[in-house]
């Protein structure tokens, strides 16, 4: 038997509705257990129905890194849930058959004091209150002074947030296969400031500076740690990896062009 869990947006009717389709779908293959929720550590597959946004708040609840996951996108970008509803009969009838198409993506360790979190997409500091007009930080790596850097706040993120809230902030697209470290000051008050790539084998440390004495630290959009200027954040890549389940015609460049129109002429 094949054990799996599937994780839905409740919210979300469409994802509701591809949810209970799935759930027949599978009745209907002896194959197949579906675990309740409570026993993610069991499932050899987690089946995530919804956007970005319910996959990374599946991922931060995940402690089998051996599991694999189905995202299925119900939802209207879906960068992350690659998997259209129309495709997922496909996935599984694969599965039944031994042909798994899996893509690895790195993700960081990120240490403050003794709280240890995980991030898929990226680690940022901004301000902790909207009346302080800039945030200021240092960021060493391997202990070396990298530099400073004044404005909104700062981003570190991987290759698979290259595409998130990096983007947004001018930072460049980055192939989710790499493992390398990607820094994306927001709103820079110099204007030489800009992204910067790094060897993803470093450890970064993110610090606040004077006369910054507060700040928040935000994990993947849905963790949030207020830091003072005597905390350290540590950052480095984690040895494990999450296993994401693609479609076989799954091409990554015609991704870029489908989500991102990327390259196309839109005007």
């Amino acid at each position: 038997m094949i054990k799996l869990s599937i994780i839905y947006n409740e919210d979300k009717e469409n994802a509701k509705k591809i949810y209970n389709e799935l759930l027949k779908f599978l009745k209907s293959k002896k194959e197949f257990e579906i675990l309740n929720n409570k026993k993610l550590s069991e499932a050899e597959y987690i089946v995530v129905i919804g956007g970005d946004g319910t996959l990374l708040r599946t991922f931060k609840n995940i402690k089998d890194r051996k599991v694999k996951i189905i995202a299925i996108n119900s939802g209207s970008l879906g960068y992350l849930t690659e998997i259209r509803k129309d495709q997922y009969k496909e996935i599984f009838e694969n599965i039944l058959k031994g042909k798994v198409n899996i893509e690895e993506r790195y993700f960081f360790t990120v240490s403050i004091g003794k709280k240890k979190y995980n991030a898929l997409n990226e680690v940022f500091l901004t301000k902790d209150n909207i009346k302080r007009n800039i945030v200021s930080s240092e960021i060493y790596v391997n202990d070396k002074f990298l530099g400073k850097f004044k404005g909104d706040g700062v981003i570190i993120c991987t290759p698979t947030g290259s595409t998130a809230y990096s983007l947004s902030a001018g930072g460049p697209i980055v192939t989710p296969e790499l493992k390398l470290f990607l820094i994306t000051p927001i709103a820079p008050h110099n204007l030489n400031t800009r992204p910067i790539i790094l060897s993803g084998d470093v450890k970064i440390i993110l610090t606040l500076a004077g006369p910054s004495e507060f700040g928040i630290v935000n994990i993947d959009g849905h963790t949030y740690h207020k830091i003072n200027i005597e905390d350290e954040v540590e950052i480095s890549y984690s040895k494990e990896s999450l296993k994401i389940v693609l479609p076989d015609a799954r091409n990554y460049y015609s991704v870029l062009r489908e989500k991102l129109k990327w390259g196309e002429n839109l005007c």
